[in-house]
């Protein structure tokens, strides 16, 4: 009688235990070769609570991990987009307003020596 089987996301290394996993097929009418990751105390003592997961099912945990993290670091990346976008533009307006102040002093000063030389 099996109690309950502990679960893992992904794809197995070691079961709970700290012992390997194997991977082997089932021979069950209800899954025919069906291949599935099996603890190495676990394949021996069935009745044990050890890893057991479907090879599918673990390459498909993996997959949406997978995926879940590239939607978080494509929005890590709209989000560094957007301050970089915002931070150059802050960056435009300083050097305009300081251009802007040195094209002013400049002319003020040539107006300066214009008055001078009259």
């Amino acid at each position: 009688m099996i109690i309950g089987r502990r679960t893992s996301q992904g794809v197995p290394s070691r079961c709970w235990c700290g012992r390997g996993i194997v991977i082997f097929y089932s021979r069950t009418d209800e899954n025919p070769y069906r291949r599935f990751y099996r603890c190495e105390i676990g394949a021996q003592r069935k009745k044990e609570n050890h890893l057991f997961k479907w090879v599918d099912e673990a390459l498909l945990d993996g997959i949406r991990r997978v995926e879940a993290q590239q939607d978080r670091i494509a929005d890590l990346i709209e989000d560094l987009k957007e301050n970089l976008t915002k931070t150059v533009e802050e960056e435009v307006k300083k050097q305009k307003k300081t251009l802007e102040l040195c094209c002013l002093g400049s002319i003020l000063w040539l107006l300066g020596m214009a008055n001078r030389q009259e």
